[in-house]
C-alpha cells in the first residue's frame, strides 16, 4: 500500500511517500484484548418547594485496553532536532532497513482514558405559563488514544478505523507529547433553557444558550529522519484551544385550531442570534506553517427559518 499524506500547507497530498506491504510489514496480536471501561457516578437530588429542583453529580470514567498500533520490528536511535526557534524536541531515527519494520496491531502500552465530570443542574418545572433548566459542566478528559496525534478538527476515537483509518502509533515519534487532554475536552459547558406564554397572544418563546470552552490543539512540526518527514506534537494537546463558543437559538410559535379537524403550529426560529463566528478548525498546525493557525471552519452563521406543523384529530 503506498500513501502520501495530505499537508494543509500546501493544499494536496506532498507529504513523503510511504510503502507499506501489508504481508510483511503488518502484523495481528492473537492475544489482543477487547478495550475495557469502567464508569461510576454519584449524585443528590434536591427539591426546592413544589416547583424547583437541583442536582449535583460527579461522574469518574476511566477506560484502558485501547487497540493501536506499534512498532515491534524498527530498531531506532534517540537523537534530538532543534527548530528555527530554538524548540528542541527528541527524534527517534530508523537504524535498520525499512523493510525490517513490523507494524502490530495489539494493546499498546500507555493507553488509556480519564475523565472526571461535575455536574449542576437547576429546573423551574412549568408554572404560571413559564418553565426553565440550567446546567453547568466542569470536566477534564486526559489520556492517550488513537486519536492523541490529531488536528484542532479532529475527532476523538478510540479505534484506529474510523472512516478514515490511523496509522498513529506505527512510529515512535507520533508519542512525543501525545499523551494530554483528549480531542473533545471541553472544560467548561453550560447551558441554560427555557420557554414562556407571550400573555394575550396565544404565542410562545422559547431558548437555547450552550456555552462551550475551545477543542484543544497542539502546535505542531516536521522533523526529518531516516524513515521520512515526520509530524511530532512540539507540546502536550490542551496547550492551545479554539475560540470558545457561545450559541443562542430562540423560538417563537403559534399554534392555530383548524375546527375539529387539528391545528397548525407556526414556527419562527432564529439560529445563532449572537452570530457567534468561532473557528472549529485550522488550516495548518504547524508552528513554521505560512498558514499556521488560520481559521478554516466556523460555527454556522445567524439564520432564521420559517415553519408550519400540522396535527389532524380524528
Amino acid at each position: 500500500m503506498t500513501t502520501r499524506p495530505f499537508d494543509a500547507s500546501t493544499g494536496g497530498y506532498t507529504g513523503p511517500i510511504r510503502v507499506v506491504d501489508p504481508k510483511t510489514n503488518l502484523q495481528l496480536d492473537r492475544d489482543m484484548r477487547a478495550p475495557r471501561t469502567d464508569e461510576y457516578s454519584i449524585g443528590v437530588d434536591r427539591e426546592l418547594g413544589r416547583r424547583m429542583a437541583v442536582a449535583v453529580a460527579y461522574v469518574r470514567k476511566t477506560g484502558s485496553d485501547f487497540i493501536g498500533w506499534t512498532e515491534v520490528g524498527g530498531q531506532y536511535r534517540e537523537e534530538t532536532r532543534t527548530f528555527s526557534d530554538g524548540t528542541v524536541v527528541p527524534a527517534f531515527v530508523l537504524t535498520n532497513a525499512p523493510s525490517a519494520r513490523r507494524f502490530r496491531l495489539t494493546n499498546p502500552d500507555g493507553y488509556s482514558l480519564n475523565y472526571d465530570g461535575l455536574v449542576m443542574v437547576a429546573e423551574k418545572r412549568r408554572s404560571h405559563g413559564w418553565q426553565a433548566f440550567g446546567s453547568y459542566t466542569f470536566s477534564k478528559a486526559f489520556g492517550l488514544q488513537p486519536s492523541s496525534g490529531a488536528t484542532a478538527a479532529g475527532a476523538q476515537v478510540s479505534t484506529v478505523s474510523p472512516p478514515q483509518p490511523i496509522t498513529f502509533g506505527r512510529d515512535p515519534n507520533d508519542l512525543t507529547n501525545a499523551r494530554g487532554r483528549l480531542p473533545n475536552d471541553r472544560p467548561h459547558m453550560f447551558r441554560v433553557m427555557g420557554s414562556a406564554d407571550v400573555p394575550h397572544t396565544g404565542m410562545s418563546i422559547a431558548g437555547n444558550l450552550q456555552y462551550f470552552s475551545g477543542k484543544p490543539w497542539a502546535e505542531t512540526g516536521v522533523i526529518s529522519t531516516t524513515q521520512g518527514d515526520l509530524r511530532v506534537l512540539l507540546e502536550p494537546r490542551g496547550s492551545e484551544r479554539l475560540s470558545s463558543q457561545s450559541l443562542l437559538d430562540v423560538r417563537l410559535s403559534r399554534s392555530i385550531r383548524l375546527g375539529g379537524r387539528g391545528r397548525v403550529e407556526l414556527l419562527l426560529d432564529v439560529l445563532n442570534v449572537l452570530n457567534d463566528t468561532a473557528e472549529e478548525g485550522l488550516a495548518s498546525d504547524n508552528r513554521f506553517s505560512g498558514t499556521f493557525a488560520r481559521p478554516t471552519l466556523f460555527v454556522d452563521p445567524r439564520r432564521v427559518m420559517l415553519g408550519a406543523r400540522f396535527n389532524f384529530e380524528r
